[in-house]
């Protein structure tokens, strides 16, 4: 028993030594994994992202402002008289103002600024209410500078049509101008009127004082 132990022991020791002798065998992995990495590190630029694009605002167009054609002819104005006491006007015309809205304000405020009789304040005014009436911007702020120029007219035709306009733009420094108007009106009455002027100031000055936001009295 103990020979035949020692011979197994021997040869088993024999075959160690065959196993292991000489060069190590070569280890290869077969999972694709490369371990020959860099010594150092490597960075790949990348590439630059295009820039965005951004849209440029639509241009205006230059001829957003507000003209009356050239190629209409509109009809003149007519004064009231004792046979008709209302002024008449180119409905078409106005409008053409109305329409436009907030672009037209500036070229109301210069048919006014420019107007050469009373037939050409008495359109503008006329036109100044009918836009006032369709809630038009910015018609109120045409009082300083363009209707506070006709609170001294003494023609029936103007103050009435001023006042028709000061009742709707509620305008607070209107008020006193108003009462100043109807003042000097009973004081010297317009001569031979076509109509009584003073009941569209006296209404214009009533309607400022029920104006909850103006109460001058």
């Amino acid at each position: 028993m103990k020979v035949n132990a020692i011979k197994n022991t021997m040869l088993l020791k024999s075959k160690q030594n065959l196993m292991f002798k000489g060069n190590m065998p070569k280890i290869t992995f077969s999972s694709g994994v490369n371990l020959n990495q860099p010594t150092k590190d490597v960075f790949q630029k990348s590439e630059k992202p295009a820039p965005a694009v951004v849209e440029k605002p639509a241009k205006k167009e230059e001829n957003d402002k507000f003209e009356l054609p050239k190629d209409r002819v509109f009809k003149k104005p007519i004064m009231s008289t004792k046979e008709k006491p209302y002024c008449q006007f180119d409905n078409d015309k106005v409008n053409l103002f109305v329409n436009a809205r907030e672009k037209a304000i500036p070229a109301l405020a210069e048919m006014l600024n420019n107007a050469k009789d009373e037939a050409e304040i008495c359109e503008g005014l006329y036109i100044a209410n009918s836009m006032a009436m369709e809630n038009v911007k910015g018609v109120d702020k045409m009082y300083y500078g363009t209707f506070s120029k006709f609170n001294e007219n003494r023609s029936p035709n103007v103050q009435s049509l001023l006042s028709g306009v000061y009742r709707r733009i509620l305008v607070p420094d209107t008020f006193g101008p108003l009462v100043k108007m109807l003042a000097d009106n009973i004081k010297e009455p317009p001569q031979d009127p076509p109509f009584d002027p003073n009941e569209s100031i006296g209404g214009a000055i009533l309607e400022l004082i029920k104006a909850p936001k103006i109460n001058p009295l």
